[in-house]
C-alpha cells in the first residue's frame, strides 16, 4: 500500500472480470508459497517484490451467476503478504499470454473499494489496512446482483 492505496489487477478472466483484484493464483508444482507470489506478482503487474510479510488469512465464500444463470458458492481460502517492490515498469499494462488473467494493474484508494469494483479479496485488503485484523469466521459474498 502507498499512501493509503493498494495495486490491484484489472481482471480479464474468471468470476471477477471487470473487477479488481489482488495479484495471485495457484502454485506450480513443486513451487513454495514465496516462490508462487513473486512469480504470480511479476506476471499479473510486471513488478518484481523482495521482501514478504505474511499479514494474514482470509476465508470466504461467494455466490455468483454462471453464464447459464444456474448459481454456483466458490469457496476462497487466501494467504495475503504486504510486499516490498524492487523493480518494475510504471505503467498499468503487463504482458499477455495464454491464461493471463490480468488486464494491467492499478493503484486504488483503499476508500475507493466497493462491491461493485473489487473483488472480496480486495475489499477484505482493504479492511485489513483499516483494522490490521481479518475475520476469525467465514465471510459470504453475494455476487448474485453485480452480474
Amino acid at each position: 500500500m502507498v499512501n493509503e492505496k493498494i495495486l490491484v489487477i484489472r481482471k480479464s478472466l474468471g468470476p471477477y472480470v471487470g473487477q479488481f483484484d489482488l495479484p495471485g493464483g495457484r502454485l506450480e508444482v513443486s513451487e513454495s508459497l514465496e516462490e508462487g507470489l513473486k512469480r504470480e506478482f511479476n506476471e499479473e503487474t510486471g513488478f518484481k517484490v523482495e521482501e514478504l510479510n505474511n499479514i494474514g488469512v482470509c476465508d470466504f465464500s461467494v455466490l455468483w451467476t454462471l453464464q447459464d444463470n444456474s448459481t454456483e458458492y466458490v469457496h476462497h481460502i487466501a494467504i495475503l503478504y504486504e510486499v516490498i517492490i524492487v523493480s518494475g515498469k510504471i505503467g498499468g499494462s503487463v504482458v499477455q499470454f495464454e491464461g493471463q488473467d490480468s488486464n494491467g494493474y492499478d493503484w486504488i484508494s483503499i476508500n475507493d473499494v466497493t462491491p461493485r469494483n473489487s473483488s472480496p479479496l480486495v475489499q477484505q485488503a482493504a479492511d485489513w489496512f483499516r483494522t490490521k485484523t481479518f475475520p476469525v469466521s467465514r465471510s459470504s459474498y453475494d455476487y448474485r446482483s453485480l452480474s
